[in-house]
C-alpha cells in the first residue's frame, strides 16, 4: 500500500465519508492512469488492510496536478453493524 497517503473521515447525517490523498509519485509507481476502477480497487484494498468493513459507494477520483496529489473520495456504507464514532 502507499506509505505517504493521508486519510480523512467525516460523518454527516449518518453518512460516513472517506477522503484518501496519495502523492502522485507513489501512485504512478504502481498505476499508469487515473480511473474509477483503480480508485475502487485501492479503496477496497485499503479498507481490507485496515480491517474496516465499510462498503465504498459514490467513488470519485481526481488528479490534482498542481498539488501533485491523487484524491480519492467515497461514502462508506456499513451494513449489519453498529459503527460508532
Amino acid at each position: 500500500m502507499f506509505n505517504e497517503s493521508r486519510e480523512t473521515r467525516t460523518v454527516k447525517d449518518g453518512v460516513y465519508h472517506l477522503s484518501l490523498q496519495i502523492p502522485e509519485k507513489e501512485y504512478f509507481l504502481v498505476y499508469d492512469n487515473v480511473s474509477e476502477n483503480i480508485a475502487s480497487e485501492i479503496l477496497n484494498h485499503y479498507l481490507k488492510i485496515h480491517q474496516d468493513d465499510g462498503e465504498p459507494q459514490n467513488i470519485n477520483i481526481n488528479y490534482n496536478r498542481n498539488a501533485h496529489m491523487i484524491n480519492i473520495e467515497a461514502d462508506l456504507r456499513y451494513i449489519g453493524n453498529a459503527k460508532k464514532h
